[in-house]
């Protein structure tokens, strides 16, 4: 989460644009899927799992399977310094289906278990004075130089985030 966290903060201060995006995400980026969902690049889901590929060693649109996350390689010799000795703890993907039943619903398929839901049937709590943030979608154009950012002042510079505490090498 730190560095998905330290992603979207710099990426905002930055004032990123899909071309950003795409350089983020080079080598070999997929740009039908970076472009058909640049706002989930921004702070969505699709950030998270960018992150999380990245801490692993991953390129960062690698897919993800249901199920439990391996952070280790078959073979992999780590050093004592790797981010990976910092995670808790186990990582679960949850399967996700968005027709469920109407709803948009996250289940831990190993216990048939419903996690979360969302996009309840006639339900939305969303004050109608606030546009959702999909209306910052560009079709035609460079996403995030239009409608994303309040200014176009860019902050040059990039903050990190360090995350100390006990290592399961202890």
């Amino acid at each position: 989460l730190a560095r998905t966290i330290e992603i979207v903060v710099n990426n905002v201060r930055n004032r990123f644009t899909s071309v950003d995006y795409d350089d983020m995400l080079c080598p070999n980026p997929v740009l039908s899927v970076s472009h058909s969902v640049d706002t989930l690049f921004t702070c969505g889901p699709c950030i998270l799992g960018a992150a999380m590929n990245q801490v692993l060693g991953r390129h960062m649109q690698e897919a993800w399977t249901v199920g439990d996350v391996q952070i280790w390689g078959k073979d992999e010799e780590p050093t004592k310094d790797d981010p990976r000795w910092y995670i808790p703890g186990r990582t679960i993907i949850l399967e996700q289906n968005k027709q469920d039943m109407g709803a948009h619903r996250f289940t831990w398929a190993e216990r048939n278990l419903m996690v979360a839901a969302t996009d309840m049937p006639d339900y939305d709590d969303r004050p109608k004075s606030v546009e959702h943030y999909s209306k910052t979608h560009e079709k035609v154009g460079v996403y995030g130089l239009k409608k994303l950012y309040s200014d176009s002042k860019k902050a040059n510079e990039e903050i990190r985030i360090v995350v100390k505490g006990t290592s399961s090498l202890n």
